[in-house]
């Protein structure tokens, strides 16, 4: 009994040394810490210079510092001690890259990959240097890859869009930036998004300024002839009247048009205010001036012209 006892307090003493950095490491990072993770784990070093998993934490620290130079002998020295560390291979690689030595950026991740052939980081980071470097066709393989993996991940889901583009995959880019936009309808990647499918000629998502804000929003969509927005439509309107509702001065124009049938884009344009008001009674309806047009909207992007036989534009009114 006593000596079980004492295997288990040795088993104790040595789990805890052992795991010192794996407990302590992950802390000064996640409280962004680093100057105080460099200063304790650096006097761990001392002690014992081949301790890999603090060299590892070190190298981090000085990697959040944007130290990238400072990081590479820890990396080195963690990998000395521990060759086939997935996560010590896959930060030097993350090193390299800072240090712009992309060569040996790829051949880190590639042999995180050899080990862990699901790294979902390691397929990530080395489709953004295949895709850096201009090899798209590489870069796609392993963006698909990602999103077999992990289907959200929102820069496998928009550089395999962006990619798909560049190859002149019409369809299938389209309906790539639409499940981007369909998962990341914010952001600056959203309206970037937004405009590449834009110019594919497909305004399912649209970016309008509503005051000083830029906003990517899903397109009213209508049956035909119908006045009552898809369902699906009315996410934007929901978007729009929090705005309303956060800014008490916002103000625009609500523009229909129907081609060919003016009356129609008229009962839309007040169909679209009448959903807002209808949710938000305290709303002044002035705040929403109506406009409509029997002719189809004509929308310029980069030299090009779309003809948009039905549409609602939004228009911030400018005092």
């Amino acid at each position: 009994m006593k000596r079980f006892v004492f295997l288990l307090a040795v088993a104790f003493i040595v789990l805890s040394v052992s795991g010192c950095a794996n407990l302590s490491g992950p802390y000064y990072l996640k409280n962004h810490k680093y100057k105080e993770g460099i200063k304790a784990f650096s006097e761990k070093l001392q002690e014992d210079p081949d301790d890999a998993g603090t060299a590892y934490y070190v190298g981090r620290y000085y990697m959040a510092l944007k130290k990238p130079k400072k990081a590479q002998p820890y990396f080195s020295t963690a990998l000395r001690v521990d060759p086939d560390n997935v996560d010590y291979l896959f930060w030097s690689g993350v090193n390299y890259w800072a240090l712009k030595q992309f060569s040996k950026e790829r051949s880190a991740y590639r042999k995180v990959l050899a080990l862990d052939p699901n790294h979902i980081s390691a397929n990530l980071y080395l489709a953004h240097s295949y895709l850096e470097e201009g090899k798209l066709v590489e870069a796609l393989v392993l963006y698909d890859k990602v999103i077999k993996l992990d289907q959200y991940n929102p820069e496998a889901l928009y550089n395999r869009a962006d990619i798909l583009g560049r190859q002149g995959k019409k369809a299938e880019a389209v309906k790539a930036w639409k499940k981007y936009l369909e998962y990341y309808p914010d952001g600056i990647l959203a309206m970037s998004g937004a405009d590449k499918l834009n110019l594919l000629g497909d305004f399912s998502y649209r970016n309008f300024i509503f005051g000083t804000r830029n906003v990517t929003l899903r397109s009213i969509k209508y049956k035909p002839g119908k006045v009552e927005s898809d369902f699906e439509s009315k996410s934007s309107l929901h978007v729009i009247a929090a705005m309303m509702e956060e800014n008490k001065k916002l103000s625009f124009h609500v523009v229909a048009y129907v081609n060919g049938d003016s009356d129609l884009a008229k009962k839309r344009a007040m169909g679209v205010r009448d959903y807002i008001l209808s949710g938000h009674p305290d709303f002044d309806p002035a705040r929403m001036p109506l406009s409509w047009f029997g002719t189809a909207e004509e929308v310029k992007r980069d030299g090009k012209t779309f003809k948009l036989d039905e549409s609602i534009q939004f228009i911030t009114v400018v005092n």
